[in-house]
């Protein structure tokens, strides 16, 4: 085949590629606007999105943020169970790494006991969610405080999204990365 062909086929496919939502609505690929932000993908199942955590200064000088959570391409109509996986109170909690999430030391079963991801919670007790539209598309923003949490610590955390926490058949899980708490 002619090279210039080819280039060009390699040019349409890059076109269509890179025009999949229209310029009215966010990109699932792009993290929600905030201070720290992570890209979301399926570790089971279908979906990719991103995630933001805004630290916001407070008169108790303890953690709290605005966090967002976008994604796209996923189970329609589904709803997901928003959890955490944040490294505060052992060694290597602001290392980049996000040994909780990925059960090593000092977070493995051998260390204290600890779950690996933590549900975040709603007023009353139910599990912050997002609930996916009929493309699997969907986003949600709450805040979020934590009073044993003093203000300039720093953390790794990692995001995940499970539409069963036990036993999830599709879970999107972030990057891991770290937070200061203003």
């Amino acid at each position: 085949m002619n090279c210039a062909i080819v280039g060009t086929v390699a040019v349409a496919v890059a076109v269509m590629v890179g025009c999949g939502d229209s310029g009215t609505s966010p990109s699932p690929f792009v993290p929600p606007e905030g201070t720290h932000q992570a890209v979301l993908t399926a570790s089971i199942g279908r979906g990719l999105g991103g995630v933001s955590v805004t630290p916001i200064a407070n008169a108790t000088r303890s953690f709290e943020a605005t966090i967002r959570v976008r994604v796209g391409r996923a189970r329609p109509n589904a709803t997901y169970i928003i959890q955490r996986a944040p490294e505060i109170g052992r060694a290597n909690a602001a290392d980049g790494i996000c040994q909780r999430a990925l059960g090593q030391s000092p977070w493995s079963p051998s260390d204290p006991p600890a779950p690996a991801f933590i549900t975040f919670p709603q007023p009353g007790g139910s599990p912050t969610t997002l609930t996916t539209d009929a493309n699997g598309n969907g986003s949600v923003e709450f805040q979020f405080g934590a009073a044993t949490i003093p203000s300039g610590t720093v953390f790794d955390v990692m995001f995940r999204l499970a539409d069963d926490v036990a036993a999830p058949t599709t879970e999107l899980r972030s990057t891991c990365f770290t937070v200061t708490a203003r």
